[in-house]
């Protein structure tokens, strides 16, 4: 479920999860969505320069009319090579590490679900897909059309797979967006100290994570009664998985639990790392 909200020319989103929980994210514009994919673009014409010189010294050798042979066999095969790789270097890289391209990783950019989960192999392929028809007549000139008046920034291959660009928890795409600070914590400001061992560590998931840096990230722009509200919502799904919900910490005050999970989570764990 998602709701769009636009504050000081920056597009955002409300996405609710499974867990009834609500993320703001903001999403991707045009701008760094182009410059992620000029990467992914420079990167794919060095492939596809390296795949027609192999092709054309290992294969063919040094006869530069093999190229204007349009019915030989091997021609199609190349052709089907430089296919093969150039949508798949998107279907994979999105389907296969969390929604992530190079170019998007570089950028700080992600592909979700619009329910908030991590894109599926299906929707990867959806998107990809009508990548072709977004590229048209040329320049991505109908995506970048539909993205633009688009109230979450959604290309065609987006509205039909379902899905949406977000800029990651702790990224911006763009120079004018302020990070809300997160409220320094000292250890002495409470006298428990927060410990998991590995077993409970690798029950924290993916979707865990960036619920809580979510939280954690946006806490200190929350009034107190939503932070509060939201913070007890949050601490008592991540202690109940983790089996700590009867811990004093945890009830007593459920904020510094998080922010003590959030410290000792994020060596392990960085949104954007595969």
């Amino acid at each position: 479920m998602i709701e769009p909200t636009q504050q000081h020319h920056e597009r955002e989103t409300s996405i609710v999860t499974p867990e009834h929980v609500l993320l703001r994210f903001q999403t991707a514009g045009m701008g760094s969505r182009a410059a992620a994919m000029m990467i992914d673009f420079a990167i794919l014409f060095l492939v596809n320069l390296t795949v027609f010189i192999v092709f054309g010294l290992v294969i063919f050798g040094k006869d530069s009319e093999f190229f204007l042979e349009t019915e030989n066999m091997a021609l199609a095969i190349v052709i089907l090579v430089v296919f093969v790789l150039n949508f798949g270097y998107f279907l994979l890289q999105e389907a296969f590490w969390s929604g992530q391209t190079i170019g998007k990783r570089l950028m700080g950019l992600r592909v979700m679900r619009d329910n908030g989960q991590p894109i599926t192999f299906l929707g990867a392929t959806i998107r990809n897909v009508f990548r072709i028809v977004d590229g048209l007549p040329m320049g991505y000139f109908i995506g970048a059309l539909i993205s633009f008046f688009h109230p979450q920034d959604k290309r065609l291959g987006d509205l039909v797979a379902g899905t949406i660009v977000v800029v990651e928890s702790g990224r911006t795409a763009r120079p004018s967006r302020k990070k809300a600070t997160q409220p320094p914590l000292q250890k002495h400001d409470y006298p428990q100290v927060l410990e998991l061992d590995e077993h409970q560590k690798q029950l924290i998931t993916r979707e865990d994570w960036q619920l809580l840096s979510s939280f954690i990230e946006r806490m200190s722009s929350l009034s107190p009664d939503k932070r509060k509200e939201l913070g007890t919502q949050v601490a008592s799904l991540l202690a109940k998985k983790l089996g700590v919900q009867d811990e004093p910490l945890v009830m007593n005050d459920p904020i510094v639990f998080l922010q003590f999970l959030h410290r000792i989570l994020q060596k392990e764990w960085k949104l954007g790392s595969s």
